[in-house]
């Protein structure tokens, strides 16, 4: 059969709400607070120090020592609670609530500075997709499109399901988001998508990656539907695991799905899923069925 290229080109940061980075996170100067333990304490976006001193001050009075949070006393950082909004762990730090993700490089992008980081690990987003950012349905199948979408996508994968996928139809698309969650390159395996194919058959899409939501990294797709090596197609290898029958949907050695190491593509670091299904594949194996996308190497465990 024919192939034919097929691009899809949008940028995800414009569509989400942009955050105000680092001072939102925790308010601003208070002339009370020590060592110009003042809008970078409190995870603000100036004041003294280094931006990888935790991104509060200087290392001397930082967030940790001097209220970084809301409340609470001067030995838990000043935080309401130790691990969030606030401590030397978050907000503040240079990983999630300084330079890297609530200031300079990222800015609230996505909703990924201010308040929806501070504490995130803390709170445990977990490892499987928790919002679709935009999508576009092709043509042809369209199971579960008006009753299953996007609810069926979030969440874990359920083996066996025909309720539990989505089609995204012929060339359609969907672009996934984590909260605060990343996938990180880690020794093998990084993420996991599962569609739910059987072993007669192959319904192939492309996935990418992306860190900001404008540039996207892909894993080459071109194989054809009948080929004998599918590269770094999804909708390969059959779904195994299902909260019905305990198999760790986090465990590549017996969760089915098709695996992707960022390492392949040269990516170190990513926070959005992009899966597109290949709109040259037609007829009954030419649709891919979505059913999750899981984090094996998170940012936040």
């Amino acid at each position: 059969m024919s192939v034919r290229a097929f691009t899809v080109a949008f940028g995800v940061a414009a569509a989400l709400s942009a955050c105000g980075g680092r001072e939102q996170l925790l308010g601003a100067d208070d002339p009370s607070l020590p060592d110009a333990a003042g809008s970078m304490a409190r995870g603000g976006a100036s004041g003294s120090g280094p931006l990888l001193s935790a991104g509060a001050g200087s290392d001397a009075a930082g967030a940790a020592g001097f209220e970084a949070g809301t409340g609470g006393d001067l030995a838990n950082g000043g935080a309401a609670e130790e691990n969030r909004g606030g401590s030397s762990n978050h907000a503040g730090s240079s990983n999630y609530g300084g330079s890297n993700h609530g200031g300079s490089n990222h800015g609230g992008v996505g909703g990924v500075g201010g308040v929806g980081v501070a504490g995130s690990c803390a709170n445990g987003p977990g490892a499987f997709a928790t919002e679709v950012l935009s999508h576009a349905f092709g043509g042809g199948q369209n199971v579960n499109q008006a009753s299953g979408f996007p609810g069926v996508l979030l969440g874990p994968p359920v083996a066996n399901d025909p309720s539990a996928v989505v089609s995204l139809g012929n060339g359609g698309w969907v672009v996934l988001g984590f909260a605060a969650n990343a996938i990180v390159d880690g020794p093998g395996v990084d993420f996991t998508v599962f569609e739910n194919p059987l072993p007669s058959f192959k319904e192939l899409a492309t996935v990418a990656v992306s860190d900001d939501g404008e540039l996207w990294t892909e894993f080459p797709c071109g194989a054809a539907q009948d080929a004998s090596d599918f590269g770094f197609c999804a909708g390969v290898n059959v779904v195994l695991s299902s909260p019905k029958n305990g198999i760790d949907p986090l465990d590549p050695a017996v969760s089915g799905g098709d695996h992707y190491d960022l390492a392949d593509i040269g990516v170190t670091h990513a926070r959005f899923v992009r899966i597109t299904d290949r709109a040259d594949l037609t007829g009954n194996a030419g649709v891919f069925d979505l059913d999750a996308v899981a984090i094996v190497h998170g940012e936040c465990p």
